[in-house]
């Protein structure tokens, strides 16, 4: 596999740690507040989504941990929804879970689970299923949940020699909120697989490749109709999940300038206050390797534009981020998963107020290793899911981040 483009890099925390991060510079002041961090959720293997719905229960997906042998498909993976408040799922669905050997001295991969998003209050009845997800919520206040897995059937498939059938990969599912089952609605992997062997040329080294990572559902603030969107890591895309599951490209996110660098990796979406897509960036090669911390962006996206129709900068600064939320007070916070701290091990939030992009706050203070996953709670914290790439078993969390003025 093509390690660059992977989340859950080949590299080990204390690889990271020793040789790439510590001691690296900051390009932002030092947090003003000081923010009480504590765990919510311990014992959970390798967290990457958050979501909350309009209840203020709180979903959290796991890509799982690896099995025997180098490489191969783990029943691991799972999906699950904690009540508002509480540490105990009321439900969790399995899923499925790709791991790869990229060092042999160090333990595979994992890739499964990843992007959660929803929407809507009605998460607690059933859903009625004879109401159409385009233009109606079924139900009293609604509830809309969507997850995305990695990679693409095909694409592991090719890189596998066809030893690997990898069912449920890419694919974009539809939860119930109520019970946790789940309904593939759409095989983003696949298609955006399929789109990248037919444009090479935006990027000839490395495609076709597909890797889905991020997922947001919205409501359309003019036509109210419920709209899904995904950011490709691999496809370095940004797509909408049409009703009939296939995709429109809304945008090819830029790679770096310089090659052999071009690996720019979508990874979140966020809708902002003015209604457009804001997309940040992974830019691993060049934060680990290459230029150092600080090269990942965010960019602006008109949800309503086409394929090749560019993106706008909107931010710099930010180092691997690996998810994106706003909060209620109009402010973009990213995970930033590599972000050096004196501190402690590499890992961080930056909060950027969306009237003042050029003003990057970090708040983490070494106390959020490795974070995949943000989402505002119900009751004003942020959440934030952590070790989301360290393979031991169990070491991943989700911690619980209150900042005291900005809570509600």
């Amino acid at each position: 596999m093509r390690g660059k483009r992977r989340i859950a890099a080949a590299i080990t925390v204390l690889g990271v740690v020793g040789v790439n991060l510590v001691g690296a510079p900051t390009s932002v002041a030092e947090g003003r507040h000081s923010p009480k961090i504590t765990t919510f959720i311990p014992g959970l293997n390798a967290p990457r989504g958050l979501a909350v719905d309009g209840q203020g229960n709180l979903y959290v997906s796991e890509s799982g941990s690896a099995g025997p042998g180098p490489f191969g498909l783990a029943d691991t993976g799972r999906v699950s929804k904690y009540p508002r408040g509480s540490s105990t799922a009321a439900w969790s669905t399995g899923f499925q879970t790709l791991y790869a050997t990229q060092d042999p001295s160090q333990p595979p991969d994992v890739l499964g689970p990843e992007g959660i998003t929803a929407l809507g209050s009605g998460c607690t009845t059933h859903r009625r299923h004879n109401k159409s997800d385009e233009g109606d919520d079924g139900g009293r206040g609604g509830c809309q949940i969507r997850m995305i897995m990695s990679e693409s059937h095909d694409g592991i498939a090719a890189l596998s020699g066809a030893t690997l059938d990898a069912t449920q990969a890419g694919l974009l599912y539809r939860l119930d909120g109520a019970t946790g089952a789940a309904t593939a609605v759409s095989d983003v992997g696949d298609q955006m697989y399929k789109f990248t062997g037919d444009n090479k040329q935006l990027f000839p080294d490395d495609f076709p490749d597909s890797n889905p990572y991020g997922v947001l559902i919205t409501r359309d603030g003019e036509t109210h109709k419920v709209r899904t969107f995904v950011a490709d890591a691999g496809a370095n895309t940004i797509n909408e999940v049409m009703a009939d599951g296939t995709l429109r490209v809304i945008s090819y996110i830029p790679n770096e300038i310089a090659p052999p660098f071009r690996d720019s990796t979508p990874t979140c979406i966020a809708e902002g206050p003015d209604g457009m897509l804001y997309v940040a960036t992974l830019n691993f090669v060049a934060n680990l390797f290459v230029f150092g911390s600080g090269q990942s962006n965010v960019w602006r996206v008109d949800p309503n534009a086409s394929f090749p129709t560019e993106p706008t900068l909107w931010a710099t600064g930010l180092t691997t981020a690996t998810a994106c939320t706003f909060d209620r007070h109009d402010n973009f916070w990213a995970t930033e998963l590599f972000q050096p701290n004196a501190a402690g091990p590499p890992g961080d939030v930056v909060r950027i107020p969306f009237d003042h992009p050029d003003q990057l706050e970090r708040i983490g203070g070494g106390e959020l290793p490795l974070p995949g996953g943000i989402a505002q709670g119900s009751d004003g914290s942020m959440y934030v899911s952590v070790n989301s790439a360290n393979p031991e078993l169990n070491s991943g969390a989700v911690m619980k981040i209150r900042l005291g003025e900005h809570d509600d």
